[in-house]
């Protein structure tokens, strides 16, 4: 891969394809759900590229009725880019909008199991709240059914004023 910049952008109505190719359960379109809540505003779909490769994506719910809100949603960098700073650059850009709508904080929930998220979300300057959230999870076997599951997640959250 060549060594240009990682840029992250919104996602396009032009990147749904490839997003859509590299999902685990092409028939959960989750490519396309968050593309069309972004559409429909509060909601930024973020995208990371290097050249014209995508690496990955992430999510920030600003809906004011959300638990959380602002929510960083759905990091993933695709395994063959991660510790590239896609993962870095995606917070990033999603915390620079956050502040631009005159968020002081952003959010997030992680599975306390998560032992490789969760020191990257504390790398990246998020830190424990001690709260824990009942979430439901969609979740999409290998048979391509779609099954609603529950966990306790941890709250992290980050504080925009002093970055």
């Amino acid at each position: 891969m060549p060594a240009d910049l990682i840029t992250v952008r919104l996602a396009a109505a032009e990147d749904l394809p490839v997003l859509h190719s590299r999902e685990a359960h092409p028939d959960a379109h989750l490519a396309l759900r968050h593309f069309q809540r972004q559409q429909a505003g509060d909601y930024l779909f973020a995208v990371a590229e290097q050249g014209d490769v995508l690496l990955g994506f992430c999510v920030l719910d600003c809906n004011p009725e959300s638990e959380l809100c602002p929510e960083l949603k759905s990091l993933w960098v695709y395994p063959e880019f991660r510790r590239l700073g896609a993962g870095r650059a995606l917070t990033r850009y999603l915390e620079n909008s956050a502040r631009e709508r005159d968020f002081v904080e952003v959010f997030l929930r992680v599975d306390p199991d998560n032992a490789a998220a969760i020191p990257m979300y504390i790398g990246l300057d998020y830190t424990p709240t001690g709260d824990h959230l009942l979430t439901s999870y969609e979740v999409v076997d290998a048979a391509g059914a779609t099954q609603v599951t529950e966990r306790h997640d941890a709250v992290y959250r980050k504080s925009l004023l002093a970055h």
